[in-house]
């Protein structure tokens, strides 16, 4: 009788968790109005710490609040992989307020803006994290490890910044 259960619990334990990944990337996957997110490390005007020059395209319907922070990358791009994004579950808490972030702007519907984040100073990583709240009150977090080297990246395409 214990064995049944056994093999019954064992059974279910597989197919529970293959259902909690596929709800997951159900949530997580990507839908036609989400933003687009790349980044460049320029020299700053003055000749002093750099600049992140971040491009967010938002191709929804309505406009999306966006949010981005820059901080010292540690582990190589190589391990760590150049990209991610997520759609965090629970969004309260210290690191989702407006005061966790350098730099806080609107993206119009259907447009593009280019935001300048300052670097308080030189690093060979950087990791940028932008936050875009977007149509349906949806949350999605952009991770981008950039090298200190003038660089341009995002996702999965390389663009000219805008003028």
């Amino acid at each position: 009788m214990v064995i049944y259960f056994l093999v019954i619990f064992l059974a279910a334990c597989p197919l529970l968790l293959l259902g909690t990944w596929g709800v997951g990337g159900l949530r997580n996957g990507d839908q036609p109005g989400d933003s687009r997110v790349s980044a460049l490390v320029a020299a700053g005007a003055t000749g002093g710490n750099p600049l992140i020059f971040a491009t967010v395209r938002n191709p929804s319907g309505t406009p999306a609040l966006t949010a981005l922070r820059v901080s010292r990358g540690f582990v190589p791009g190589s391990l760590a992989g150049r990209f991610s994004v997520r759609v965090p579950r629970w969004t309260k808490g210290r690191r989702f307020r407006p005061d966790a972030y350098q730099t806080i702007g609107v993206v119009p519907a259907s447009g593009a803006t280019e935001f300048a984040v300052p670097l308080s100073r030189r690093a060979h990583r950087y990791v940028l994290t932008v936050a875009v709240g977007q149509q349906g009150g949806r949350l999605r977090l952009y991770r981008l490890r950039l090298a200190g080297t003038d660089i341009y990246l995002g996702s999965g395409e390389v663009r000219t910044p805008l003028r």
